[in-house]
């Protein structure tokens, strides 16, 4: 150990004069953009990390390494290891909320909207972004095309589906 630090401020400080390989805190999600200033691996001790905002926080300040602070002392000594030699680590008491994380925020997939006339890509396409509730202003930006272009797709799709609406489109998606 090369030193010691009360709070966030005092840390940057002191890494900066003693340049250590890892730095182990404590933290709380709120001071983690204040780590940028730090040029070592950074090990996190968290008393819980439920919050999405948090794993999201910690990836954006280059954490290295997260440990649930009920984790037995290995699991932070391996924290250490692993975040000095580059690779990452969290610690198994932590896994549960990150899978929870990750099955929350990526998309799910959609169940096919049965046609009785195949769907050119570009209609697919628009239907994909129809049924994750974009409207058509945002559809039109992010395919680049114009806003009439996206009503006609949107019109071939509904006749091609026997749906009347865009809201019938949309509650088709449920999961397949």
């Amino acid at each position: 150990m090369v030193g010691e630090a009360a709070d966030i401020v005092e840390l940057i400080s002191v890494a900066e004069a003693r340049d250590p390989d890892v730095v182990v805190l404590e933290a709380q999600a709120q001071h983690l953009d204040k780590l940028t200033h730090v040029d070592a691996a950074v090990v996190v001790v968290v008393a819980d990390a439920e919050s999405a905002g948090d794993w999201i926080r910690f990836t954006q300040a280059n954490i290295r390494a997260v440990v649930h602070g009920d984790d037995p002392e290995d699991e932070l000594v391996e924290a250490v290891r692993r975040a000095a030699n580059g690779s990452g680590y969290i610690s198994p008491g932590l896994s549960g909320e990150l899978m929870r994380l990750v099955r929350t925020t990526l998309p799910r997939p959609l169940r096919p909207v049965p046609t009785h006339t195949p769907l050119t890509s570009r209609e697919a396409e628009v239907l994909q972004l129809v049924r994750r509730g974009l409207a058509n202003k945002e559809i039109a930006r992010r395919l680049g095309l114009s806003e009439k272009t996206v009503k006609f797709h949107v019109s071939n799709v509904l006749a091609k589906a026997h749906m009347a609406s865009r809201a019938q489109l949309i509650a088709s998606a449920a999961s397949a």
